[in-house]
């Protein structure tokens, strides 16, 4: 079954925010973009101050297993449709998270628009690279997602 959706940033509209239930990554930084989606009402929630913010209170030694605990909670705190940008710390290597897969977990609470903070790359989305712990590359047509390139 092939999931994933790739669309150019010209057929990125309200409507199409309206309609959607699942996650949509932007690829693209076209101007045009980010006022659709701050004329949807969408709030921009920049993730990695508000999740340090959290996580530095909790013991190094366990500060992993609160990460998708604390991003949750965060991103439920907010009233209405959400447009994430920011969100490097999710894909530290001690934290262990899919993050296509945790941000389709968001998409069930509130519907999100994720600011895509690497490449597109053959059907591959790539944060980072092969040289970095950090490195992951998530095949687009494994996850119900939306990118706009």
């Amino acid at each position: 079954v092939c999931l994933g959706t790739l669309i150019k940033s010209s057929q990125f509209s309200k409507k199409m925010l309206e309609k959607t239930n699942t996650p949509i990554i932007l690829c693209s930084s076209a101007p045009r973009l980010k006022k659709i989606i701050a004329e949807a009402g969408y709030q921009e929630l920049r993730l990695n101050g508000l999740l340090a913010e959290a996580l530095v209170k909790k013991d190094a030694a366990i500060r992993p297993q609160f990460v998708s605990d604390e991003a949750i909670r965060i991103v439920s705190s907010i009233q209405g449709p959400i447009f994430l940008t920011d969100c490097e710390m999710l894909f530290d290597p001690r934290y262990s998270i899919d993050v296509i897969r945790f941000f389709y977990e968001l998409s069930r609470r509130a519907k999100i628009v994720i600011k895509w903070c690497g490449t597109l790359d053959d059907n591959h989305l790539v944060y980072a690279t092969p040289a970095y712990r950090d490195f992951h590359s998530y095949n687009i047509h494994d996850y119900d997602i939306t990118c706009v390139i």
